[in-house]
């Protein structure tokens, strides 16, 4: 298969693989939400930030590890691997256990020490998962990897009603976490072509040590940049203030989500391919960084505007009032999907720092929010400080990229900007009572403005724009399905 179509065919098997893995995670999160009191809501949330914290297996991305190195599809590179890998499971899954108490007192469930050291399982299995599914993409072969994501999520949608009408309460989410690290682990393995080895090559371990220590620490970073503002909520606000707050999150991060998986996955290889080829590195940055621009216009706007009606037809009536929260946690979020594009780029010169730095930056909007909660302010005020962060992060992210990599900053500054104004005419929309129309009223306008703005941008944005134009000059001669993997052929 040539590299476009192997492009093509991926980039459909990706997408149409993150839409059902989030997809199934909505229709979950909408079971739960409803049938699951706001407080037993608010404990299951917690899971999610113990994981996130102890979690180390999947920071240190051995498996975007094999794809970056030239020598990553050699068996004696995915043994040391595998090795490295369960090491990090079983140093997490220790730390779980040890840190159960002391969070349980934080989050004022002194009661549930025992749940919380059930979580312990969770980084094992991940720990053991076969990396094989990862060594495929280098091919631009993701069906093993997206069928590893699907499953999981299908099963543990399928009994979440069942299990939660059975338990109704936070137990339900606990058992579901569960099953579905039980299913990933042997799906990886009933997917994968090679065996699963554990071994030891001293440069390849040193390598990949070095390649991960970064992705460890800004992995916990992200644990600041994710889940801070969720774990300042739980110490400081109700179980019942934290369920509202984690809905809104959850709904704030998913598209940009479903986009951060697929997008860097295709472009990683791509960009590096040519990471020697100043010119042609230059030129596909630009292009990846407006196409980052045109969809966080469009996912930031629609979910600014229509915050307060999603947030109530997605959970009930019973978290109205939360579409401040979400309309704020989608400005920050807006901003945290322009940094895909400077991170994809740093990456594809072995610069796992870009996006450590940058998250150092992001968690400062952490004091902010501290001092809000301290001094009891509305939960959209810890929201907001958010965006901040993710700002000033932006910044030191395109700052990097352009002393290090060669990158103008104009490149990144210009395309930033747009998206600043797009958002910034959104809020406006809110302030202008917005969300008091009616709630149809209300997601109808959201989806017709966030249309119009992503594809304005498109349109403005000139490599998006010479795109497009080959894309429409295929559809118009009937080969659509061409256009696609065309996006990096260089410019005549």
């Amino acid at each position: 298969m040539s590299l476009r179509r192997s492009i093509f065919h991926g980039s459909v098997v990706l997408g149409v693989g993150e839409c059902a893995v989030y997809g199934l995670s909505f229709v979950r999160n909408i079971i739960l939400a409803r049938l699951l009191s706001r407080a037993d809501l608010g404990v299951a949330a917690t899971f999610s930030m113990v994981l996130t914290v102890f979690e180390l297996a999947s920071k240190m991305a051995m498996g975007r590890f094999l794809v970056q190195d030239k020598e990553g599809a050699a068996l004696p590179f995915m043994a040391t691997a595998h090795a490295l890998q369960f090491a990090a499971g079983l140093c997490s899954t220790l730390l779980v256990v040890v840190a159960a108490a002391p969070l349980a007192h934080v989050f004022r469930l002194q009661g549930d020490v025992r749940t919380f050291q059930y979580l312990a399982l969770l980084p094992l299995f991940q720990g053991l998962t076969h990396l094989d599914v990862c060594r495929m993409e280098r091919d631009f072969r993701y069906v093993p990897s997206t069928l590893s994501n699907v499953l999981p999520q299908a099963i543990m949608t399928a009994v979440a009603w069942p299990l939660a009408r059975w338990l109704a309460d936070y137990r339900a989410v606990l058992i579901l976490l569960v099953l579905k690290g039980i299913i990933a682990l042997l799906a990886t393995h009933l997917l994968a072509q090679r065996p699963y080895r554990w071994g030891w090559h001293r440069a390849f371990g040193i390598r990949m040590l070095r390649f991960g220590w970064p992705l460890v620490l800004n992995g916990l970073l992200m644990f600041g940049v994710f889940h801070g503002d969720q774990f300042i909520v739980a110490s400081y606000y109700t179980m019942s203030d934290l369920a509202a707050f984690a809905l809104a999150g959850s709904l704030a991060t998913a598209p940009s989500f479903i986009f951060a998986r697929v997008f860097p996955s295709l472009m990683l290889p791509l960009m590096a391919r040519v990471q020697g080829d100043v010119i042609e590195f230059r030129r596909r940055y630009r292009l990846v960084i407006q196409v980052v621009c045109a969809f966080s216009a469009f996912y930031g706007v629609g979910l600014i505007l229509g915050g307060e009606a999603v947030m109530q037809a997605m959970f009930g009536s019973k978290y109205a009032s939360s579409g401040y929260v979400l309309g704020w946690l989608a400005a920050a979020n807006s901003l945290r999907i322009l940094r895909m594009a400077p991170a994809v780029a740093a990456l594809a010169k072995a610069d796992s720092q870009n996006q450590m730095l940058s998250n150092l930056w992001r968690v400062t909007a952490l004091v902010p929010a501290l001092a809000a909660a301290l001094t009891r302010q509305s939960l959209w005020m810890i929201a907001a400080t958010g965006a901040l962060g993710e700002a000033i992060a932006c910044v030191i992210s395109f700052r990097r990229l352009s002393h290090r990599d060669a990158i103008p900053w104009s490149f990144s500054a210009i395309p930033a900007a747009a998206v600043l104004l797009v958002n910034g005419l959104a809020a406006t929309g809110v302030l202008a009572g917005l969300y008091d129309l009616d709630a149809h009223v209300g997601i109808a306008t959201a989806i017709v403005c966030a249309v119009l703005c992503g594809a304005g941008l498109t349109a403005l944005f000139p490599d998006c724009r010479t795109q497009m134009n080959r894309v429409l000059h295929e559809c118009g001669g009937g080969k659509w399905y061409l256009s696609l993997p065309r996006l990096f052929k260089s410019s005549p």
